[in-house]
C-alpha cells in the first residue's frame, strides 16, 4: 500500500522482475513478462480510467521516501511503537507478540471485557482511529474480534516522540475502561483534540 508508512495518497504499488512490453500484445506467459502480465491484468482486465493525480501524489511519495529525513522518520516510527507498547502492556494490556518490532500492535482485549468492535468505537469517540482484528485463535467472529490494531505512523508524522506515546497509551486505557461512559468519551476527545492542535500535519 502507498498510504500508511509511506505517507502516500490510498492506493498500491506492484512491483516484480521482468522485461517490460507493449501491453497492447498479448506476451507468452512467463517469468520474464510478469510485468506486461500484471499491466494487462490491471488495466483493463480489473480497473480502467487510472486516476492520475493519484499517480501524480504517489510519485511525490516516493520523491520524499529518497530524503534522509525519511530515514529518520522511519527511525521514529519504530521507537513510537515500541514505547507505546511497552507503555500499553504496563497499563495491564496484553500485545498480540509481546510488543513490536515495526510500526503495528495488536491488542488482544480479551481480558477487558470489551470487543474489539466495542473497542474501535469507544476510541474513535475519544477521538483515536485504530481497526478492530482479529487475534490467533480468536474465539470471536472477524466481523467483531477480540483485537484492535493500531501503528504509530501517523502520529509520528505529525511530530509526535515518545513523551507522547505515553499519554497515548493512557487515553487508550481512559476509552477502554470507560467505553460504555459517553460523556467521558466526549471529554477525553475534547482533551485529545485541544492535544494534537500543538502537532499540526506537515504541508
Amino acid at each position: 500500500t502507498t498510504h500508511k508508512t509511506l505517507r502516500g495518497p490510498r492506493g498500491a504499488l506492484i512491483l516484480a522482475n521482468g522485461d517490460p512490453s507493449d501491453p497492447l500484445k498479448k506476451p507468452e506467459r512467463a517469468v520474464q513478462n510478469i510485468p506486461t502480465l500484471i499491466d494487462r491484468a490491471i488495466i483493463p482486465g480489473l480497473q480502467g480510467g487510472p486516476h492520475n493525480h493519484q499517480t501524480a501524489a504517489i510519485a511525490v511519495a516516493l520523491g520524499e521516501a529518497l530524503r534522509p529525513e525519511f530515514i529518520e522518520y522511519g527511525k521514529q516510527v519504530a521507537k513510537n511503537a515500541k514505547i507505546l507498547a511497552h507503555e500499553l502492556t504496563s497499563l495491564g494490556f496484553n500485545l498480540v507478540t509481546g510488543g513490536t518490532d515495526n510500526h503495528l500492535m495488536v491488542i488482544d482485549l480479551s481480558n477487558k471485557n470489551i470487543s474489539g468492535k466495542q473497542g474501535e468505537v469507544a476510541l474513535g469517540l475519544a477521538g483515536i482511529t485504530v481497526n478492530k482484528n482479529t487475534v490467533p485463535f480468536d474465539k470471536r467472529t472477524p466481523f467483531d474480534p477480540s483485537g484492535i490494531r493500531l501503528g504509530t505512523p501517523a502520529l509520528t508524522t505529525r511530530g509526535m516522540k515518545e513523551p507522547e506515546m505515553t499519554m497515548i497509551a493512557d487515553w487508550i486505557k481512559q476509552a477502554i475502561e470507560n467505553h460504555s461512559n459517553h460523556k467521558m468519551l466526549k471529554d477525553l476527545h475534547k482533551q485529545i483534540t485541544e492535544f494534537v492542535v500543538k502537532f499540526p500535519l506537515p504541508l
